[in-house]
Formats: structure tokens, sequence, C-alpha cells
């Protein structure tokens, strides 16, 4: 994304920057072409400012978003290592739960689970913190 906005940053500068040399070349007087120049300048300075505010918005953003699904990564993580499986008839599980909220606590537990099969379907029977 920083490429992508230094791109679009340089692209909009090197035309302003050469639409400045063409008003200074001009032939006549070099005080009138400089005051063109500036000019031209002038009145382009707010819409770089709003370009690179923009701009800079959409980093954040950007940041924003590989940060999160980072930390989701961790958080899935975590739960796989810290789940413990015992076999038995059934099995006894014990794993950390995510209450499904935007909790800063997640996950939560150890939780023990009885799990077996009735009817050929899976049945988690909640027994309490491990």
């Amino acid at each position: 994304m920083m490429s992508q906005k230094q791109d679009l940053e340089s692209m909009w500068l090197e035309g302003l920057y050469g639409r400045m040399r063409e008003a200074y070349s001009r032939e006549g007087p070099r005080e009138e072409a400089a005051e063109a120049a500036i000019q031209i300048y002038e009145e382009n300075m707010s819409t770089v400012k709003t370009v690179r505010d923009t701009l800079a918005r959409l980093d954040d953003f950007y940041n924003l978003l590989v940060e999160s699904l980072r930390e989701l990564e961790e958080a899935r993580q975590r739960r796989e290592k810290d789940t413990v499986t015992i076999r038995g008839k059934g099995s006894l599980v014990v794993k950390l739960v995510p209450c499904g909220k935007h909790c800063a606590g997640c996950p939560h537990g150890p939780y023990a689970y009885e799990v077996h099969r009735v009817s050929g379907k899976q049945v988690w029977k909640y027994l309490g913190r491990a």
C-alpha cells in the first residue's frame, strides 16, 4: 500500500513540478514567469494536501486491517495449542472458548466437555471449568 501511496504522490507532484517549470520557462520577463509558477503552486497545494491526507487515512486503515488479521491468527493458534483431548468412552475435551463478542479477554476458559455420539450425532456435554 505504501508504494501505491508514494506512486500517486510522486505522479501528482511531478505533474505539479512540470507545470511550474513550464510556466517559469516561458518567454518574457523572469518576474512574471516566477509569479505564474508560484500561482500554479499555490492553486494546487490544497489539492496536494487533500490527496496526502486521504492517502494517509487509507494507509492507516490498511495497517489496521493487517494488524487485526495478525491478532486473529495469533488467537486462533493459542486456542488450538490449548486444546487437550483425553480419549475413553467418548472423549473429554478441555478447551478455551471465544464468547462471540468483541472481547479483550477472549478466549475464555479452560472449560471441560464430554463428547460422545448419540444416533450418529456428536453431543457435547458441558462439565464446568477445567
